[in-house]
């Protein structure tokens, strides 16, 4: 396996990096990958974001990943917390595939492990994100001990949805500004999309903002071998760009496309 030298985005030591897989390499990312940054998908004004033809890109043979981990924890995570990762994206892409209606409330999953499936996901947010970054502090030692249970929920808030588009997104710390009463209400986030699932990883959440998708932030209570049935609402959503939390259609993207190109003719 390709190594480069850095510090390991969990354990922080400074070492060889491996590649890690993000998601892992059985969910669905073994295909051969093009990642593109996105401020070269931002230079032209005039192009749909999903529209990708003619930019510059690397190429991964291995499918979507970075090289963040040591050979150790690398290792650790992937025989820890893989294979449960694994389980539950096969089965949602087996409900996705068989077709959903405007009739389906929700899903119900049987005998699988919560807790190794949320840390697989918080391994994947330190891994996109700075390995200085002292708010991951605590995910990463949460992470690193197989054992460990419990999130503090004053800190750090999941969520997660279900996608149908084959686009892969890693976007790390952000900050979403919203409109309110008082003038502007912001919250830090990073975001994760990779078919079947999206990730939203919340900092320092609050009652008063609305959050996008399943919590699961209750999924780090259970113990490392115990085993549940998970039913929750269908929450699906579109894919179409790099912004966090932005889950509009293709139409709803050119339309607004189309009015702001109006305006600045206009003026």
């Amino acid at each position: 396996m390709s190594k480069r030298n850095g510090k390991c985005a969990l354990c922080k030591k400074e070492t060889e990096l491996t590649f890690e897989h993000i998601p892992p390499r059985s969910a669905f990312n073994c295909s051969p990958a093009k990642p593109i940054s996105g401020d070269k998908m931002l230079q032209d004004n005039d192009r749909m974001p999903w529209d990708l033809e003619g930019l510059q890109y690397s190429n991964q043979q291995r499918g979507m990943g970075r090289f963040s981990l040591c050979q150790e924890c690398n290792n650790n995570t992937g025989t820890w917390y893989g294979d449960a990762y694994r389980v539950i994206a096969h089965i949602l892409n087996c409900i996705l595939k068989q077709g959903v209606t405007a009739d389906t409330k929700g899903i119900g999953i049987k005998d699988v492990y919560p807790l190794q499936f949320i840390k697989q996901v918080i391994s994947m947010f330190c891994s996109i994100n700075n390995y200085d970054d002292s708010r991951m502090d605590n995910l990463r030692l949460f992470v690193s001990d197989k054992n460990k249970t419990g999130i503090d929920k004053t800190k750090y808030k999941i969520c997660m949805y279900f996608t149908q588009s084959n686009l892969v997104k890693y976007a790390p710390l952000s900050v979403v500004l919203r409109t309110a009463d008082n003038g502007y209400e912001s919250m830090a986030l990073s975001e994760i999309t990779a078919y079947p699932f999206g990730f939203i990883l919340y900092f320092d959440p609050v009652e008063t903002w609305s959050y996008e998708g399943i919590d699961i932030t209750d999924f780090a209570n259970c113990k490392y071998m115990d085993k549940a049935d998970i039913e929750m609402p269908l929450c699906i959503k579109e894919m179409n760009d790099i912004f966090p939390t932005f889950y509009r259609s293709k139409e709803e993207i050119m339309e607004c496309f189309e009015q702001n190109k109006a305006k600045k003719y206009r003026s």
